[in-house]
């Protein structure tokens, strides 16, 4: 598995973190979420400050983009998002979780196989915004809830601005939900 698949899967994986408000309850995939990100940010620092552990961890875990050498991960970017989705009301935390963690990897391989090696293209765009659609269908939630979290969805996922989309898209797609459920 080269460096993209394998970071599209651990990007999808990272739904597994609803896991712990079946478990437990809401607040704690807030309290859950909140901390590892605490935790996130500890090992970035260290991560970006210290060389050997930073070559030990791309040597285990090899999907670092080059950028990612100077500069906080896409990873520290997603659990920051997934943290902020956690705090709005339900269904707002699953449904921004759940199509942050599919759609984005759905945008890269999409975009990577025919988006004509654009960084970000048109049909990578569209994949997410189709992507976050069935999930939010999956989620039951009603149509103008699909409608907006889907649009929101893939306009965050093409954001061109220097945050990173990771940070920007669950909690987008939470808030829109909430404000039309």
């Amino acid at each position: 598995m080269n460096a993209g698949a394998l970071r599209r899967a651990i990007h999808a994986s990272t739904a597994s973190i609803l896991l712990v408000a079946l478990w437990g309850d809401w607040q704690l995939l807030r309290l859950f979420s909140t901390g590892l990100f605490g935790v996130a940010v500890v090992v970035e620092m260290i991560r970006l400050h210290h060389e050997p552990f930073r070559a030990a961890l791309a040597g285990s875990v090899p999907v670092f983009r080059p950028e990612e050498s100077h500069r906080p991960s896409g990873a520290l970017w997603l659990l920051a998002g997934y943290a902020g989705a956690s705090w709005f009301p339900v269904p707002g935390p699953a449904a921004g979780i759940l199509s942050a963690a599919l759609s984005d990897p759905a945008a890269s391989a999409v975009g990577t196989r025919w988006g004509r090696g654009a960084a970000k293209s048109w049909i990578g765009t569209g994949a997410a915004g189709v992507v976050s659609a069935v999930v939010l269908v999956l989620l039951g939630l009603p149509w103008m809830a699909v409608l907006t979290g889907s649009m929101v969805n893939a306009a965050l996922e093409r954001w061109p601005g220097r945050l990173n989309d990771n940070l920007l898209m669950p909690p987008g797609v939470a808030a829109a939900v909430w404000l039309v459920t």
